[in-house]
């Protein structure tokens, strides 16, 4: 693409100017990779903090029946 061939957000070159939609078609085609990134980004994280977050071990599972914690602690 040559400089001047490239897409600029919010430019409208067509005759038909409606000033009511912000979002025209030509907007979403610039944005569309980064909302896919976006998405793809967020889905990442969120599955990565599920991860974290499973394994983190629950306090139920560091009791005996007795009721005493068989958990040592250091200091």
């Amino acid at each position: 693409m040559t400089i001047r061939d490239t897409k600029q957000i919010g430019k409208q070159d067509n005759v038909n100017n409606n000033k009511g939609s912000y979002l025209t078609k030509e907007n979403w085609e610039v944005m569309k990779p980064f909302v896919h990134f976006s998405a793809k980004a967020l889905l990442a994280v969120g599955s990565t903090l599920y991860a974290v977050v499973r394994l983190i071990p629950k306090a139920i599972a560091h009791k005996s029946e007795d009721g005493k914690s068989d958990k040592v602690i250091k200091i």
